[in-house]
């Protein structure tokens, strides 16, 4: 067991420190729009929690891309390796350009969800621009996608760092006009985004066609269609994409409960989500490395591994979910006043708010992380339409009522939010656990059956 947690440890490292990286692109947007003005803080709120909901909802595609590249890693076939990238870059190109379409419609979303004018109008600033970064985005990540599955966990983590420092000082170039460049405020944020996206994608395309990956000749008949992987990656790809949209959904519902509260704590709520997004870069770094691992194993027929392999992913995401919550709950105070602007009138009404949204958020961040690396290892058995109705049953008949309830009819408020999708989580997480046991359960059967 020790070898296999040391295994897994040593996979997921790179990919925790990617996964923290690239969200270190959201939160370094909050932190330096937060040093703007409170308004602009509310706004990149509302604007990046719709762009998110649909950009994080298409990634399910690249996890396809993630399980049946790892199974014909673990096979050493080189071919279906080099047509499921492929198949994976033209599938998420098409529906980049879907969801492209719908993020140029939120500000008539959010006119339409009641939300403030004012805030509503320096959406559409934001939108305007950014919305150009969703190809790019998504190409990025099956790229990542591939680059994981064929263990070069590195050069994700490379790409991830990149685009953070491109980030930042794009942001600090524009944001505040520094440098003699025009003071932007929030456009600066989108041209950042924007400018940041074309150069990861850039990064992982030449490293492919650079690096020892050429021998594989991954872009040979790019142009060459497959219509059965196509289908495949497609099958396997739209109930992880469903099973992402019923959650992002739920988070993004969130904000607009906040919003109809009031700007002060959608503001908070803005600093309190992005503080646990990053805790929860672990335990999803971790799930990354659990789907690749469960599906080379099978490829590679290796029963006697599944086991030990799978408890490793679990108690290695659960082990650091608990570390995170301690975290969060003795730093909290520190962790919030790195967003805001002391100088800001409103600075000690967010502050308020904040702390109370993140210890209260340590009840759902540990369901998080339980509902994550199971679902990741189902991902590595092929199974993702069951799942998706039981996240679907959790976050949007049990979540979302509950925190639609707690939060605009009791006088939790704000934290009501908090409690309701902890609930959605928590249920999920529970489920998810059964179905994955039952799964085990049924394949270690078959193969075994196989065997003999």
């Amino acid at each position: 067991m020790r070898e296999h947690l040391l295994s897994t440890f040593k996979l997921s490292l790179p990919l925790i420190i990617a996964q923290i990286a690239q969200l270190g692109l959201g939160l370094t947007d909050v932190a330096m729009i937060g040093w703007y003005g409170t308004s602009e803080l509310a706004a990149l709120t509302l604007g990046h929690t719709c762009l998110f909901f649909i950009y994080i909802t298409l990634t399910g595609f690249s996890l396809a891309v993630i399980t049946n590249v790892s199974r014909a890693f673990g096979k050493e076939n080189t071919e279906a390796l080099r047509i499921n990238f492929r198949m994976g870059l033209w599938l998420i190109f098409a529906f980049s350009l879907f969801g492209l379409a719908l993020v140029s419609k939120t500000s008539a979303f959010l006119t339409f969800l009641e939300q403030d004018e004012y805030i509503v109008e320096i959406v559409s600033e934001y939108i305007q621009i950014v919305q150009w970064m969703m190809p790019f985005l998504l190409l990025t990540y099956v790229i990542k996608a591939f680059l994981i599955s064929v263990k070069k966990q590195q050069v994700v983590l490379f790409i991830s760092i990149l685009g953070l420092i491109t980030n930042f000082i794009f942001n600090y170039l524009f944001i505040f006009g520094n440098f003699g460049l025009p003071e932007l405020g929030i456009t600066g944020v989108a041209c950042s985004s924007l400018l940041t996206s074309i150069c990861m994608m850039l990064s992982g395309l030449l490293y492919i066609h650079l690096s020892d990956l050429k021998e594989k000749q991954i872009f040979k008949d790019f142009f060459v269609f497959d219509n059965e992987i196509f289908k495949n990656l497609f099958k396997l790809g739209w109930p992880i994409c469903l099973t992402i949209m019923a959650e992002s959904g739920m988070f993004s519902f969130a904000s607009i409960l906040m919003g109809w509260i009031g700007d002060v704590e959608l503001a908070a709520h803005g600093i309190s989500i992005t503080v646990f997004a990053l805790f929860f870069m672990i335990p999803l770094g971790i799930s990354q490395a659990g789907t690749v691992i469960i599906a080379k194993t099978i490829g590679a027929n290796e029963l006697s591994k599944l086991d030990q392999a799978a408890s490793s992913v679990y108690f290695l995401g659960l082990g650091w979910a608990l570390l995170n919550t301690f975290l969060i709950i003795f730093f909290g105070d520190f962790i919030i006043s790195l967003f805001l602007n002391s100088n800001d009138l409103n600075v000690e009404k967010v502050a308020f708010y904040a702390g109370i949204f993140l210890f209260v958020g340590c009840f759902f961040h540990l369901a998080d992380s339980g509902q994550i690396l199971f679902a990741a290892l189902l991902r590595g058995f092929s199974d993702t339409k069951k799942p998706f109705i039981i996240s679907f049953f959790s976050y949007w008949t049990i979540g979302i009522p509950a925190a639609y309830f707690l939060s605009q009819k009791t006088s939790l408020a704000g934290s009501g939010v908090y409690y309701g999708i902890g609930l959605g989580l928590l249920v999920c997480s529970i489920l998810l656990f059964f179905r994955f046991v039952k799964i085990k359960g049924e394949k270690k059967s078959t193969l075994e059956r196989l065997k003999i």
